[in-house]
């Protein structure tokens, strides 16, 4: 006979689980919204030729470290082509898998925020930094945002949520937030040193990049239209039969 009185530990550790999603996906949103909102702002702020006393001081000590540019232009380099080919690739393997709606939400995603970033840049005509060493980008002569950064934190922020959704370690998941992390901070970085933006710049493209992830996580959370798990899905492999049997 049953036993009253005793808890359903699975059904309870399932609601634990359950709400515990729902308050990261909570999370997400308020980043996303938060990101978005703050861009606007600041973009306000630059755009009505608003002063921070900030600015000049971090990019004279930034530029202070420009003792060896070759190092701080490969660092801004691989914030070019190589992340147009990872965001590329990226959509490509979400295709394969058959997540192909979230395929289309981040190819959606990446175009907006080129297309943003390059529309701000002329919106808001912010001449770049004098003496900079930075390699000019055909076309592109104004400062505001970095779209670097931006990109960076975008396209590597993508990829690195999918890692962490999947059952793979989480050490290994770890490495990979935090490799994201270090990668997005010395983009900025070098930016800076090449005085190719001001810090509010690199600011603008953090807050931005936040923005589009939070979006990003909010739109692909579980039972949201672009959310299709993959077989490295967590929990794809060890979740039990839905006629509640287990297997043999």
């Amino acid at each position: 006979m049953p036993v009253t009185g005793i808890p359903d530990r699975p059904a309870a550790a399932g609601a634990g689980d359950h709400a515990r999603t729902g308050h990261a996906n909570a999370a997400w949103l308020l980043v996303g919204l938060g990101g978005l909102i703050g861009f606007v702002l600041l973009t306000l702020a630059v755009a009505g030729g608003v002063v921070f006393a900030f600015d000049q001081p971090l990019l004279t000590l930034a530029h202070s470290w420009d003792g060896n540019p070759l190092v701080w232009k490969a660092i801004s380099e691989s914030a070019n082509i190589p992340l147009i080919v990872i965001g590329l690739g990226f959509v490509l393997w979400l295709f394969f898998t058959k997540r192909r709606r979230e395929a289309l939400l981040v190819l959606i995603m990446l175009a907006a925020v080129t297309a943003g970033s390059e529309g701000v840049k002329q919106l808001v005509s912010r001449p770049r930094p004098e003496a900079g060493t930075a390699d000019g980008i055909p076309g592109v002569v104004f400062s505001y945002p970095s779209g670097h950064v931006l990109e960076a934190l975008t396209i590597l922020g993508f990829v690195a949520l999918r890692i962490w959704r999947t059952s793979r370690p989480v050490v290994l998941r770890l490495i990979v937030v935090i490799a994201v992390a270090i990668d997005v901070v010395l983009v900025g970085v070098a930016r800076l040193a090449l005085s190719a933006h001001y810090p509010t710049d690199v600011l603008a493209g953090l807050l931005g990049g936040f923005g589009v992830l939070g979006l990003y996580a909010w739109l692909t959370r579980e039972g949201a239209w672009a959310h299709q798990p993959g077989p490295d899905s967590h929990g794809a492999h060890d979740s039990p039969p839905r006629d509640g049997r287990q297997g043999s």
